[in-house]
């Protein structure tokens, strides 16, 4: 009798220990779409560098329901950079995906997210990114040219002289580089850049005089503003034209902890700049605080829910009618 009560004990322990079994759902389905937007707040959140992204499409989706009120979701997000720097303030669903012939960013992410009573909890996120790559930009735009590496000394060039313009046409304050965004030659003696900038605590008068050591506001006072400039250049004449024009925020609620007296430099700090071609979703901070991981649930068996599917005459559909597939979804851009 001990035996046979110690043998079903394992027994139990044995099938509680396995894994939950994700059944396949619909990646257009109202509720997976409103599990990925959660996600996408979350990553774009957390992504403090760059552009904001956008949902495209959600690639794959499954679920586990432990009960009617406590749902656990995987998917894998397909996303698309927009034009919105990470920093502006305009809602994700109000900007601009940026085209094809900008040579897009394309960025996936595996998600786990749960769903508790209503509420959603990000468990974990993984993300990488890429450029569109130019199979798919030649076709839509042959004349259209790729981007150049943030720290070529060209795109450094355009910004810093199309920043010392802004400055000389702004009477009030004197505004910091905050990154550089992206850097595209347009011809040989043209350069277009977008960078970021923020305000510091000095006027244009303390800046000017050299007198002040101006730095960049930090947490409640922060402000940027988002600059696009195109920069060209005339060798005969060994001058250059500036057509600079910069959005500026206003300010912000800080997102990470804000600093303190003696978290402010007393010099100001020169921004990295990398030799990306783009501020990769791979290189950001975008584990949250959890033991589990998004990709846990990877190698585990995925089943579908058995549906018996009937036409508008209430027949059942004869098994060889062909059926839309739940996955992936359908694209929202391209």
């Amino acid at each position: 009798m001990i035996l046979k009560l110690s043998s079903f004990l394992v027994l139990l322990l044995q099938c509680t220990a396995l894994p939950p079994l994700y059944r396949v759902i619909d990646c257009d389905d109202p509720q997976t779409h409103e599990a990925a937007l959660f996600a996408l707040q979350h990553i774009n959140w957390n992504h403090n560098h760059g552009y904001k992204y956008a949902l495209n499409r959600v690639e794959e989706a499954k679920a586990y329901t432990q009960n009617q009120d406590h749902v656990i979701y995987i998917l894998e997000l397909d996303l698309l950079e927009t034009k919105c720097p990470s920093v502006s303030p305009t809602p994700v669903d109000q900007c601009i995906v940026r085209p094809r012939n900008e040579q897009a960013v394309e960025g996936d992410c595996d998600v786990k997210i749960q769903k508790l009573h209503g509420n959603y909890t990000v468990l974990g996120v993984r993300c990488k990114s890429e450029l569109d790559s130019a199979e798919n930009v030649f076709p839509a735009c042959p004349l259209c040219h790729f981007l150049a590496p943030l720290n070529d000394t060209n795109v450094i060039h355009a910004v810093d002289v199309s920043l010392v313009n802004f400055n000389a046409g702004n009477n009030t304050v004197f505004y910091h580089l905050h990154e550089i965004g992206r850097g595209q030659f347009q011809d040989a003696n043209s350069v277009r850049v977008e960078f970021v900038i923020v305000a510091s605590n000095c006027s244009i008068e303390e800046a000017n005089s050299g007198l002040s050591a101006c730095v960049a506001n930090t947490g409640a006072d922060a402000q940027y503003g988002g600059c696009v400039s195109t920069v060209v250049t005339n060798p005969a004449l060994q001058e250059e034209t500036v057509n600079v024009q910069c959005n500026i925020y206003g300010p912000q609620p800080a997102q990470d902890q804000q600093a303190t007296v003696q978290d402010v430099p007393v010099v100001p700090q020169q921004p990295k700049v990398h030799g990306h071609y783009h501020h990769s979703l791979y290189h950001s901070s975008l584990w949250p605080h959890s033991s589990e991981s998004s990709s846990a649930e990877h190698h585990q068996k995925a089943i579908g829910k058995p549906v018996v599917r009937r036409s508008l005459t209430g027949e059942p559909v004869p098994p060889n009618t062909l059926q839309r597939p739940l996955c992936p979804g359908r694209k929202l851009f391209f």
